[in-house]
């Protein structure tokens, strides 16, 4: 028999909550969840400067009630929500950011919502306080 080489005392809990870089992977749509309401299934690939993972998200398209979810979701990848038609595949390859969060007893990362390009983008670059009129 082979042995797991592994130190039970190198256990941590995950990945850190935080801002991170993903990539659509795949996007299965039409998809049926457990609820009987329909959406998108995503797999992102996940990364930042310090590790890498996959995540999957649910977008239910459905309920007005969880447009907002699409419409960041959009926002994210520089798509425009407001069209009429919005072809799934068009988010193949593309890149945005996210913050993830670790919901109460899971021990997976989820995320919390998507940023918008130019919130993203403000993040990657901060304002120079030098170079900032605006007293704070």
């Amino acid at each position: 028999m082979v042995a797991i080489n592994h130190n039970p005392k190198e256990r941590e809990e995950g990945y850190p909550e935080g801002i991170y870089n993903v990539r659509v992977k795949f996007v299965e749509f039409p998809y049926t969840f457990s609820t009987k309401n329909t959406g998108m299934r995503v797999q992102l690939e996940c990364w930042n400067t310090d590790t890498g993972f996959e995540s999957y998200e649910n977008i239910v398209t459905s309920l007005p009630k969880m447009k907002w979810k699409l419409e960041q979701f959009c926002s994210a990848f520089g798509i425009d929500y407001d069209r009429e038609i919005i072809d799934h595949k068009e988010f193949f390859g593309l890149e945005g950011r996210a913050a993830f969060v670790r919901k109460a007893g899971s021990k997976w990362l989820s995320v919390d919502n998507y940023l918008s390009v130019d919130t993203a983008e403000a993040v990657d670059n901060p304002v120079d306080e030098k170079d900032d009129a605006m007293p704070f």
